[in-house]
């Protein structure tokens, strides 16, 4: 026998609204002002908002979630930008958040069995993107920043939201002019990471260079690669697949030895596309350097902690620089101190802030 949950006791619906989950709670939101007032009335809260941008039927799809920890986020909603709606074989809804009921509630399973429904909406697609954000803050009491997801195969315009400070691109390639336009559009970006094959040139001014916190897995040409290490000015820079020669990467260490620049960094880490392109003998025959004392190993620290916040990134790492692959360099302007492992594929540098 159905049981109207708005004429039990506040007390006891709060309770109910609990022990929803995140959608379930959306959806009981918007059913009317009365269920709306008793999610809000429950205080749910969430750690982080992420929302995605991608597509979904052939349209544009912005996705929200609730992001857990750094591998691990779960689903709200998502609306479908349509051009004109469909009504057949889906629910209409007149809901708090659409009084036009502009809109279709769409329901199904994904193939792992887990319920999942979709929003299409027919309305101007920048105008509903705030308002989800507006609307999702409320009920879940949230004023943090957000994550955004962005897929080049989406042909609209980049979302309506504000106070983004995490960029995820995933795509198969990903072209500079479409970073550039990304952090412009949300210049408080604080990280990146993109999971796609970066193409093009980095203009000096790109907006990329301002990053604090870059994660680029794919990475593309030549130029780009030595161009964004050159000149970059954030604390964390993590590339893969980077083609370098030893002297790019003996023109930083020097720069950052004689304070010329990466005054804020705090770790560079490079893997290579050629994993026996680097010659450590000599990039460490052109930098003074002490190496590794076993007999006083309290001369430095006992590990460097990476904790740099990149999206899909597991625990913090701790890296043990009491060890002979690591090497000291001092800045000759101020004595601080940076240690440097380096072997035919990858190159570390890390700078303790102590």
């Amino acid at each position: 026998m159905p049981i109207n949950l708005l004429k039990m006791p506040d007390v006891v619906g709060v309770g109910v609204v609990t022990e929803l989950d995140y959608q379930g709670i959306f959806l009981l939101s918007v059913c009317s002002r009365r269920s709306n007032c008793l999610v809000k009335k429950a205080r749910i809260t969430v750690p982080k908002l992420k929302f995605c941008f991608e597509k979904c039927d052939a349209y544009d799809s912005f996705v929200i979630g609730v992001k857990i920890d750094m591998m691990k986020w779960y689903y709200i909603t998502s609306v479908k930008h349509v051009p004109k709606l469909d009504l057949e074989g889906v629910a209409n809804a007149n809901t708090v958040l659409d009084n036009e009921a502009s809109s279709n509630i769409e329901f199904g399973f994904q193939t792992n069995e887990r319920f999942r429904y979709r929003i299409e909406r027919d309305s101007e697609p920048m105008e509903v993107q705030k308002e989800y954000q507006d609307y999702i803050n409320s009920i879940f009491h949230y004023s943090g920043n957000y994550e955004l997801c962005l897929s080049m195969e989406c042909e609209g315009p980049l979302p309506n939201i504000t106070n983004v400070k995490e960029i995820e691109i995933v795509h198969e390639t990903v072209d500079n002019q479409f970073l550039t336009n990304a952090l412009t559009k949300y210049p408080d970006t604080e990280s990146l990471y993109v999971g796609s094959r970066i193409v093009g040139e980095l203009p000096e001014d790109s907006p990329l260079l301002q990053v604090q916190n870059i994660y680029a897995c794919r990475c593309g040409p030549d130029y780009f690669q030595v161009n964004l290490i050159q000149n970059f000015v954030g604390r964390n820079l993590y590339l893969e697949s980077v083609t370098v020669t030893e002297q790019d990467l003996i023109q930083f260490i020097q720069k950052w030895i004689s304070n010329e620049a990466y005054h804020n960094l705090e770790a560079l880490v490079i893997f290579v596309d050629n994993p026996s392109s680097i010659n450590a003998d000599v990039i460490r025959q052109a930098i003074e350097f002490e190496e590794y004392d076993r007999n006083e190993p309290e001369k430095r620290p006992e590990y460097f902690l990476f904790d740099a916040p990149f999206i899909n990134r597991g625990e913090v790492e701790h890296y043990s620089l009491r060890d002979k692959d690591y090497v000291e360099i001092n800045r000759t302007t101020d004595g601080k101190r940076a240690f440097l492992c380096c072997d035919p594929g990858h190159l570390e540098f890390f700078v303790p802030k102590i």
